[in-house]
């Protein structure tokens, strides 16, 4: 199983029909793995910064691969993650508004990523300015990661772990 792979769904759908539905519940493995994709990623694309600098055609098909992990982050983070946060703050609503700044904060920052991502094939391409636009890239990525990181998954964190208790007591 890699650490993108979808939480257990209780249904016997197969994986690749998942996505589709979201989940009723929190899932504990959720947030260590989708960190440990973001680490990945980030590990994955620094290694192909000095590449890029010595021979960007080359790492024309890294960047591609690293903009589809990106991908499947953001839709597992969308998918699983941010309807689970949105339950638990639904009849609240300061915590619906700060959510959505939330929300929105992370979306830029991952329209930016993309964004980069874009400029960076582009560049790849023209073999004008890979150097440049790979660093950008990567503090676009960082950004996005810290977000994350910091913000966005402690918050499903401590929903869940509110619900274990709620349940347990």
């Amino acid at each position: 199983m890699s650490s993108l792979d979808l939480p257990e769904t209780a249904s016997s759908e197969p994986a690749a029909e998942a996505p589709r539905k979201s989940p009723s519940r929190y899932e504990p493995s959720l947030v260590p793995r989708l960190s440990a994709a973001v680490q990945t990623l980030n590990v994955r694309f620094g290694a192909l910064l000095s590449e890029i600098e010595r021979n960007p055609s080359t790492s024309a098909a890294g960047v591609e691969e690293c903009a589809r992990q990106f991908t499947a982050i953001r839709q597992i983070e969308t998918v699983w993650l941010s309807p689970i946060v949105a339950q638990a703050v639904e009849a609240d609503a300061a915590a619906r508004g700060e959510l959505q700044e939330l929300r929105l904060v992370g979306l830029i920052l991952a329209r930016r990523v993309l964004r980069c991502f874009d400029e960076l094939t582009q560049a790849i391409r023209a073999e004008v300015l890979a150097a440049d636009t790979a660093m950008r890239l990567g503090s676009a990525l960082v950004k996005y990661s810290n977000h994350s990181e910091r913000v966005v998954y402690p918050l499903y964190e401590l929903i869940g772990k509110e619900s274990r208790a709620a349940r347990a007591a």
